[in-house]
């Protein structure tokens, strides 16, 4: 399973992180499909569907707007997505099971320190 994003987050800085922006895809749908197949007019569909045309149609207008983030919202949004993902765990009954995300930077290993 993959993050699909509706709107490629190599071209556009402002929705590349949004959760409206991603979404569970397929392997198959999320790579080949999404170049070369229906996937991103089914894409389209479902989010018209999910979110209503005037989001999408705000989405696909504002794609090109540059929104900068800093180190402090990279942390506010790892916080967010470990909370979400707390939530979920006991929703499913899963708690503890699943590794939360990092908001600390992993150390690069050092040749001949061990590590």
């Amino acid at each position: 399973m993959d993050g699909g994003h509706f709107i490629a987050k190599g071209s556009s800085s402002r929705w590349a992180l949004e959760i409206e922006n991603v979404h569970p895809q397929c392997k198959g749908c999320n790579s080949f499909s999404m170049k070369h197949g229906t996937a991103p007019h089914s894409y389209t569909l479902w989010m018209v569907d999910y979110y209503g045309r005037d989001f999408v149609d705000h989405m696909i207008a504002t794609k090109k707007d540059v929104h900068k983030l800093y180190a402090a919202d990279y942390r506010d949004m790892i916080e967010d997505f470990n909370q979400q993902i707390l939530a979920h765990e006991r929703r499913l009954g899963l708690r503890g099971s699943l590794r939360a995300i990092s908001a600390e930077p992993k150390s690069p290993k050092r040749a001949g320190n061990g590590g």
